[in-house]
Parts: structure tokens; C-alpha cells; sequence
């Protein structure tokens, strides 16, 4: 019987790769590297360019000049007067009298004892006068509670004196010492005075916007009054003016298109239009209103809140935070030529390398913005004091001028290209821009929202 063979023959296994765990390292590498970059690179945020509107607010507080003149007293002792405050008055009408020794002032108070509100009209006026000031107060606007003082003093002297002129015309000759004022032109009586009467369009200064600084001084409340003291003033002209500050720049550049606004008073909501115009003092851009009547209706006003009834800026809508501002050259138009692989524009460039010698090539740029006989250009390699040069010609322009354009980083192609805009208006937040501007945006297009994160031709992830 033959024996078997006990030896074991050991067989070497042959090692191979593994393509489901190669790839599998490979794609976890690539999501360990794209995890890495997300943490570690500045991420740059992208806005969708959409049509918008930006509703302007116009409202302003204006301070009103007109042709004004200040009467002071003939005489010292009690004053009474005899028209309601800012009304109008004609040659030789009575404005006030003023009783030397006290007794016709004294007769004409015992006559009104008692009777001060017997009509209902009189009680009403300062009823609303006292509701206007309790809606309208602020902690800001407190000086405004000498205004309201004013005008409840002025509405009571109103009240009692509305019954005197009988009586004056009665017991004239029997006093001695009575002396009475009749107007000497026709006008707009207003008993109080602020300082601004002087003020005119040419003349006028920031100063007289502080209404805490110029509150009025009524002259009805004083029982007596000294001679050579303001006593009334009068309104001679039925033309007056309006002036707003503007301290936004491109809303003054708006409304300096204009020469006639429609403005809304808040006072009493009438509405009215004024030929308009901007005018420079002291460094500051103010608005000028001219009116030419209604005066009679704000006579016993300096300072009226407004509402400027201009249209609405439509347009593409772009947040403030992707603007930005880039220099060009600027080059005649000839100069630009064709060249490259891609046959772009660009310019023929001469200028000296660092061993000092002169070279000339092609360089691509790229046009932003064109004049009738002008481009403004940029490229990468291109510097102040470089000369280009006209093909087929011996002309050579130097690179010498620059501009500064506004504009965005349009991010359609996944990186970064200035596009110019043309600004139309702006507020806090939001700009509008012209549609339809060549070299610039459009709607839908892709900007980047923060251009302080960015800069020309950097991918954008």
C-alpha cells in the first residue's frame, strides 16, 4: 500500500488594490479639504440685483421769512388791542390804545368780568389750542410750552379785547390820558416778535433753525408796556419764502432739477406749490420756497413742518454695503486696439523694465465706461507714467489721467468684475441706480453684497 504524501505546499496569496476604498479615501480627503477651506476662507456673500422703489420721507421743519415790520409803543402805561392776532388790517384801523393813568384799562376789565366766555366760539379756540400742544409734546420739543403760553395768553386777550373798540370809540374823549395807534398801511397785524423779522434770503444764517434759540415773545400777555417797546408787528407783502435745510447731498442734487415743488403744511394738511431753488450758505445746502400768497395763513408762524410731494426714485435696487469706488484711465478712443489669443481689447504699451530697457507689448484691458471720444480702461499690468501707443501710427498718449467711478463687483461668472452705476438716490441702507447704464448691472444680475470682502477677479465660492 502506498503511503501518502503528508507535505503541505504553501501557497503565497497575491495582494491587489481596492478601488471601492481608494475611492472612498479620495472623497473623504476632498470633503476634509472643502470642510477645511469653509472655516478657514472669508466667506463672500451674494445679492440678487432686483427693481425697486425707495419711498423718500421729505419731511422737513423750514423757517419762514416775510416782509415784516416791528411798531414799538408812543407811550408808557396799559395797553389794550383791538384786532385778533394775525388778521388783516386796513389804513386807519385801530391796532391799540394805551391808557397813561390805568382807568379806561380798569373800566374795560369791569365790563368783561365775568363774561370772558359768554360766547362759545371763544372757550372752543382755546380748548383745541390746549389738545394741539398735549398730542404735539415731546421731552425734545419742551421749549415748545412758551409757544403754547403764547397762544392761550394771545387766545384770552383776544377774548376780552373783541368788545373794547365800542368802548374806545365811546370814552376816547373822556381820558386824558388815553392814546390810541391806528395803522398807517395796509398788513397783517401778529402780536409777537422772535428776533427773525430782519431775515432775508440774502442774509439769513444756520443759526435761525434753533427754535429753542428764537421762541416767540408775545406781546399780548404784557398788561403794560414801556415806550420805545416792540408793540405789534405787520406783515406788508403777501409774498413769502420758505427755507428747508438739505443736508443729503444727492437729495439736494434731486431737488436742484426741480424749479417748482408741491408741499404738503402739516399744520393744516392744505397743500401748495413753490418755485424752488438750492441755494449754498455757510457750507450748507438749504432749499428756498417762494409762495406768492396764503400769507395771511401761517402770519403768526416762523418755524412750519412740510412734506415735499416729490415722485418716488425707481429704479434697480442694490444694498449701500456693495458699493465701492475704483480708478481707470482714461484713454482717447483711437488708442484702444485689438490683440491677444482671444483678439480683446486692449492697448499697445511702452515702457521701461527694470534694467532700463524700453519694451512694447500688447496689453488686454478691459472698457468700463466711454465718452464720445473717450474710454476708461483698467488692466493688470498697467501703470501711471506708461505710455500706449495709436496702431499703425507714431501718436503716443500717456497714462497720466485718472478717474474714480462708482460701482459694484458683479459676481455672474464665480468671480469678481467692477461694473459701474449710476446713482440716482440713496438712504440708509438702500441706493438706486439707473437701469439700462452700458458697462454696468441689470436685472438679476449676481453682486457681491460686502465689496470690502472681495476684489477684482478673485473666485468667489
Amino acid at each position: 500500500m502506498a503511503k501518502k504524501n503528508k507535505k503541505v505546499v504553501k501557497f503565497h496569496k497575491t495582494s491587489y488594490l481596492n478601488i471601492g476604498i481608494i475611492i472612498f479615501l479620495i472623497i473623504f480627503i476632498y470633503m476634509v479639504y472643502n470642510i477645511f477651506l469653509y472655516f478657514t476662507t472669508k466667506q463672500i456673500a451674494v445679492y440678487e440685483v432686483s427693481q425697486g422703489t425707495i419711498t423718500q420721507n421729505h419731511t422737513f421743519t423750514g423757517v419762514i421769512l416775510r416782509d415784516e415790520k416791528v411798531f414799538t409803543a408812543e407811550k408808557s402805561g396799559y395797553i389794550n388791542y383791538y384786532n385778533k392776532d394775525a388778521s388783516k388790517l386796513g389804513v386807519g384801523s385801530y391796532v391799540y390804545s394805551i391808557d397813561e393813568t390805568g382807568d379806561f384799562y380798569k373800566q374795560i376789565r369791569a365790563q368783561n368780568d365775568g363774561k370772558l366766555f359768554s360766547e362759545k366760539d371763544s372757550y372752543q379756540k382755546l380748548e383745541k389750542t390746549a389738545a394741539n400742544y398735549v398730542l404735539e409734546y415731546s421731552d425734545e420739543t419742551f421749549y415748545q410750552v412758551y409757544s403754547f403760553q403764547y397762544d392761550m395768553q394771545a387766545g384770552l386777550m383776544e377774548a376780552i379785547n373783541e368788545s373794547t373798540l365800542t368802548s374806545l370809540e365811546n370814552e376816547q374823549g373822556s381820558h386824558s390820558g388815553l392814546y390810541t395807534c391806528q395803522a398807517e398801511e395796509p398788513g397783517i397785524v401778529v402780536y409777537n416778535t422772535d428776533g427773525l423779522e430782519e431775515v432775508t434770503i440774502e442774509n439769513f444764517t444756520k443759526d435761525i433753525f434753533d427754535q429753542s434759540a428764537h421762541v416767540k415773545q408775545n406781546l399780548m400777555a404784557k398788561e403794560q408796556v414801556n415806550a420805545g417797546e416792540p408793540a405789534f408787528k405787520l406783515i406788508t407783502n403777501e409774498i413769502w419764502d420758505l427755507i428747508i435745510p438739505i443736508e443729503n447731498e444727492q437729495l439736494a442734487s434731486e431737488l436742484k432739477k426741480e424749479s417748482n415743488i408741491k408741499v404738503k403744511f402739516k399744520k393744516d394738511n392744505s397743500t401748495a406749490w413753490g418755485a424752488s431753488e438750492i441755494v449754498e450758505q455757510e457750507g450748507g445746502l438749504y432749499l428756498t420756497l417762494n409762495f406768492q400768497n396764503s400769507v395771511v395763513r401761517f402770519a403768526a408762524d416762523r418755524y412750519l413742518e412740510v412734506e415735499l410731494l416729490v415722485s418716488d426714485i425707481n429704479g434697480l435696487k442694490i444694498p449701500n454695503t456693495a458699493l465701492t469706488e475704483k480708478n481707470f484711465f482714461v484713454i482717447p478712443k483711437e488708442f484702444l486696439t485689438k490683440g491677444g489669443n482671444n483678439n480683446s481689447n486692449g492697448v499697445m504699451r511702452r515702457y521701461k523694465n527694470e534694467d532700463g530697457e524700453t519694451i512694447t507689448e500688447f496689453a488686454p484691458v478691459t472698457v468700463v465706461e466711454e465718452t464720445i471720444d473717450k474710454y476708461y480702461i483698467a488692466g493688470n499690468v498697467l501703470r501711471e507714467g506708461d505710455m500706449v501707443l495709436k496702431t499703425d501710427s507714431k501718436d503716443i498718449y500717456p497714462l497720466d489721467e485718472i478717474i474714480s467711478l462708482q460701482g459694484v463687483y458683479m459676481a455672474n461668472h464665480g468671480y469678481s468684475i467692477f461694473r459701474k452705476v449710476e446713482i440716482l438716490f440713496q438712504n440708509e441702507e438702500y441706493t438706486i441706480v439707473n437701469t439700462g447704464t452700458s458697462y454696468g448691472i441689470s436685472l438679476y444680475d449676481h453682486i457681491v453684497l460686502d465689496a470690502s470682502t472681495t476684489q477684482e477677479n478673485q473666485i468667489i465660492r
